[in-house]
């Protein structure tokens, strides 16, 4: 392999083509140079939306999709260590996350997942394919000031609002959870849709959506 500088740009490249080894040797580089943690799980997210058009278009085939999601786990394990967490920790509470059902992409949700984590919130993840009756009752069991809701394919559009609508309908107003939907789909009119709170486009934004949410929530 030639000897390329590293950049993230490069990084995108090296995911999107599945070049295992060399992915780790480059985020390796860029950790070493001071490149932002976040930056990294940003680039790792908009190359998992690229490798799963090529998985649409017949490009990559399921082994693609494992050997993708193998890189991202490995690329998690490298950046975690780097993250600072804040000082101030008055904001971190729970969050319930998964992919709703019919969806079983979970790379996006287990990155926000690993990051919130590393900042200091308490996180249960569903995992995917989750229906709504069962986060409901993850729901009043958790008791979460937080619900993310993941879904990467336009068909889980109807479960993010199934399942939307069954927590606003049993959860006291009092203690009902602030919920935000995430995927490569996700617009503006599925948010209105659907009764979401929030959308977010990607890690950096979960986190700091979270920490909004949660300074919010203290008292004045």
């Amino acid at each position: 392999m030639p000897n390329y500088k590293p950049s993230l740009e490069r990084l995108a490249q090296l995911i999107t083509q599945l070049k295992d080894s060399a992915c780790r040797r480059m985020t390796r580089q860029l950790l070493n140079i001071g490149t932002e943690p976040t930056q990294i799980m940003e680039v790792c997210q908009k190359s998992l939306i690229d490798i799963g058009r090529k998985y649409e278009t017949g490009e990559y085939f399921i082994a693609g999709l494992i050997m993708a999601g193998d890189i991202m786990k490995q690329i998690i394990d490298m950046v975690m260590p780097f993250v600072k967490t804040p000082q101030n920790p008055s904001g971190r509470g729970r969050v319930l996350i998964g992919t709703v059902a019919g969806d079983i992409h979970d790379l996006g949700k287990n990155m926000a997942g690993a990051m919130l984590t590393t900042y200091g919130y308490e996180v249960k993840d569903l995992g995917v394919d989750v229906r709504p009756e069962n986060f409901l009752e993850e729901t009043v069991r958790f008791e979460p000031h937080i619900v993310g809701l993941s879904s990467l394919m336009t068909s889980g559009h109807s479960a993010l609002t199934q399942t939307i609508h069954l927590i606003r309908q049993n959860i006291p107003q009092n203690s009902r959870p602030v919920v935000f939907i995430s995927g490569a789909m996700i617009i503006e009119s599925v948010k209105k849709r659907s009764g979401a709170d929030f959308v977010v486009n990607n890690v950096a934004e979960t986190v700091f959506l979270c920490e909004k949410i949660m300074v919010d929530k203290q008292p004045k």
